[in-house]
């Protein structure tokens, strides 16, 4: 690329996308008669154009610039209303680029873009999928949080985590030889052939970028800068063709692979590029300084992207191929993420007894001077669980990962994509109305029963999940439709080249290549619902406090003039205190929503559809629009977060706490989100305790744990003066974020939360 040709790339205009899309459209008509070929050529322009120059603080090279229209698992990680899912278009954008470029277009320009408009607002492929499930079921699925009902779906294909062992083994041009073996054995194809002309494409990636960075090494003189991008020039020029031979090469061959097509997390990487960063650290080719710096270089790139929602990148655990090695590094992401303190990447440290003490160690100073960051995951519980949930082998279950908000997905193996919600506590509120959102008045659940009806707690549960199957199973659907469109319209070349089987069976990803495919159905409100059923049965069924009519119209209400009955719901058992009468609602709740779920997916075609309890903002944002619900909590105000307690519920103390984040059963679900929140004194003071605390709920049933580590009185105080707070990192649920950028929903939400002191 000449310098001309960079400051294009670099300075590109509504005016040039808009004439790009129109290039891209060309060349995606004139290759319909092959959808994997077609996918080549389309990905072959396209990465022509949206990546963006270097610039002069980059260590690795690697960013984007999405145009209106083009192919992406998710674009940037957008998917609003679909516009992320494999052929995506953005048809808000392109609408307002050419109102704003009106003046500089052609009559031609102007009539050829109106017609690509035209065309691509039926070809892009969210919308085939909205015909597919509405030709099923007769309507399009709800695609925003607000609307009334239990649930709604997006579509794109998230969170798959893909084999860098094997990139980092072979290369691109070992690559190209396992192709060629295969299309031998397999007979050739055009999928094999499509493989080769992405691989290619790859390459002129890194020759784009190598020659960017010998020209700024060129006006750099004689500094550091040169040398930063001579280095980067000569490794970028290294993995075009050969396996990378230092951890330079590694993280940047990692890096051009993922931002070419919009990967979102990032797997092992402790294990894939561990070799390569001890290897050069004992030649004393990297001190461990510059091997921090260079992944502070990366995670400048997590950054500018800023998908806060995923960006996983995962240390320790079972299953390492390079355990010594990979521990090295991880102390050294470890502290790189301390240095960095941003909402990204979501660093995960998969926690075994046994593992290295100096790792973990390591995992509590970072998480005490409130990163958020790593989030511990126990393989004691979680890879024995996989193994039974995913039907998989014990060497299979120990590539699970969490991604985006915790989801599981096995590395190299599966996808598993969460493209759904379905909101428990909405589905008792409908419950009680006979399938009215009591909330938004608007009649969208089955007819369960008026509450007459429910002369015993067992019929009213039983309507609870009455309102809930029947969207699950249609979800399901949606999920396995979600896989079937893409894999009608596209191979996805980046996919199927690093997912085992895909290449070995000579078929693409959606088209029978991958071992699992599996989905996820992300859940929330389920304690909330939990401990609404409990004041339910106790204060009407047991103790007939109340009749079920007078609930549900104070309820109704808003407890409006009757504390009295809100005191008794408050002080209704609660989950969250080990006491079982509570938890044990909480974990039926829980099993008979995975058990719908599970059964949904095997009859829509899945190999796996599990629940995942998860928060993604959304227990605050969507409990503000939930009416007052039996737990004592008040219209609009926040639900439970994940499985952790209704907000102030949690009075026994962090060791009760755990203990009933400990109860459910793990084979049910792939993916649960525990939020607990310590004050630093009590970190400073018991730190020791703390972890021993922590190791202790891990050994024993714990899944996970997001530490927050932050005082109440910082919270208010950010609220107040948010100038003075740009720096404090809160942990929402499957995510952290700076909290003076939430949403005050959110922020309220937090605040509420139980901090445990010294």
């Amino acid at each position: 690329m000449n310098k001309r040709e960079e400051e294009k790339v670099m300075s590109r205009t509504d005016l040039q996308k808009l004439r790009e899309a129109l290039e891209f459209t060309r060349v995606y008509q004139e290759n319909s008669d092959d959808i994997c070929l077609r996918e080549a050529r389309c990905l072959d322009y396209q990465l022509k154009h949206i990546l963006a120059p270097l610039d002069e603080e980059d260590g690795i090279a690697g960013r984007y610039d999405h145009g209106f229209l083009g192919f992406s698992s998710q674009a940037g990680g957008y998917s609003a209303l679909g516009a992320g899912y494999t052929y995506y278009f953005k048809d808000f954008e392109f609408t307002a680029a050419m109102q704003n470029c009106a003046g500089e277009l052609t009559a031609a320009e102007n009539y050829a873009l109106q017609t690509a408009q035209m065309f691509w607002r039926e070809e892009n492929t969210a919308r085939k999928l909205d015909l597919a499930f509405a030709h099923r079921y007769g309507y399009v699925p709800a695609k925003g949080y607000p609307a009334p009902g239990v649930a709604n779906c997006d579509c794109r294909v998230a969170g798959t985590n893909l084999d860098f062992h094997k990139l980092m083994a072979l290369g691109f041009d070992g690559l190209d030889r396992e192709i060629d073996q295969k299309a031998a054995e397999n007979g050739p194809s055009a999928f094999y052939e499509a493989l080769k002309l992405w691989i290619e494409s790859l390459r002129g990636a890194c020759e784009q970028y190598r020659r960017q960075a010998l020209e700024r090494a060129a006006h750099s003189g004689a500094s550091p800068v040169r040398k930063r991008f001579l280095a980067l020039a000569e490794a970028l020029e290294h993995i075009q063709h050969q396996p990378p031979q230092s951890f330079l090469e590694g993280v940047q061959l990692m890096w051009i692979y993922s931002v070419s097509c919009d990967l979102m997390n990032y797997g092992r990487m402790d294990d894939y590029l561990g070799a390569l960063y001890a290897a050069d650290l004992d030649a004393g080719r990297l001190t461990e300084e510059e091997g921090v710096q260079i992944i502070l270089y990366l995670y400048k790139h997590f950054r500018e992207i800023n998908k806060i929602h995923d960006c996983r990148v995962i240390i320790g655990g079972m299953g390492r191929q390079h355990p010594a090695e990979a521990d090295r590094l991880a102390i050294a992401i470890m502290e790189a993420t301390r240095r960095f303190r941003e909402a990204v990447p979501q660093l995960t440290l998969r926690y075994y007894t046994g593992m290295s003490e100096d790792v973990f160690q390591k995992a509590m100073e970072v998480n005490a001077e409130g990163v958020t960051f790593p989030i511990l995951y126990s393989d004691d519980t979680n890879v024995p669980a996989v193994e039974r949930v995913y039907g998989v082998s014990r060497e299979e279950a120990e590539q699970y990962v969490p991604f985006g908000c915790g989801e599981y997905v096995l590395a190299g193996y599966s996808v598993g994509t969460p493209n759904n919600g379905v909101n428990a506590l909405k589905a008792l509120d409908l419950a009680l109305h006979n399938g009215t959102d009591s909330y938004h008045q608007v009649l969208c659940g089955p007819a369960t029963g008026e509450l007459a009806q429910f002369d015993t707690f067992e019929k009213l549960y039983g309507a609870v999940l009455a309102q809930l199957q029947p969207v699950m199973e249609q979800f399901a659907v949606h999920k396995y439709l979600n896989y079937q469109v893409a894999g009608e319209n596209a191979p996805y070349l980046h996919l199927s080249l690093l997912l085992n089987d895909c290449v070995e069976r000579g078929l693409p990803v959606f088209q029978g290549g991958v071992r699992y495919l599996n989905a996820s159905s992300e859940t929330f409100g389920v304690i909330s619902c939990a401990d609404s059923l409990t004041a339910i049965r106790k204060l009407v069924y047991e103790e007939k406090r109340l009749t079920l009519e007078e609930l549900v119209q104070v309820l109704d209400q808003d407890f409006e003039g009757r504390e009295d009955v809100r005191k008794l719901c408050l002080d209704a058992p609660k989950y969250g205190n080990d006491n079982d009468e509570a938890d044990s609602m909480a974990q039926r709740l829980f099993n008979d929503m995975a058990d719908i779920t599970s059964q949904a997916g095997q009859e829509a075609g899945l190999y796996r559809y599990n629940i995942v309890s998860v928060n993604n903002s959304m227990s605050a944002e969507w409990g503000n629009f939930c009416s007052a619900s039996a737990c004592g909590r008040k219209k609009g105000a926040p639900m439970a977060n994940a499985n952790g307690p209704s907000l102030g519920a949690d009075k026994c103390g962090v060791t009760a706490l755990l203990d009933s984040m400990s109860k459910f059963d793990n084979t049910k679900h792939v993916g649960v989100i525990n939020n607990v929140r310590f004050t630093k004194e009590l970190f400073t003071q018991a730190g020791d305790q703390v972890a021993a605390v922590l190791k202790a709920f891990l050994q024993n049933g714990g899944v996970q744990a997001n530490l927050c580590v932050v005082g109440r009185e910082d919270l208010e105080n950010a609220m107040v003066h948010p100038e003075n707070y740009q720096n404090l990192m809160v942990r929402i649920g499957g995510f952290s974020a700076r909290f003076v950028t939430l949403n005050p929903v959110v922020q309220r939400e937090i605040l509420e939360r139980t901090t445990y002191d010294a």
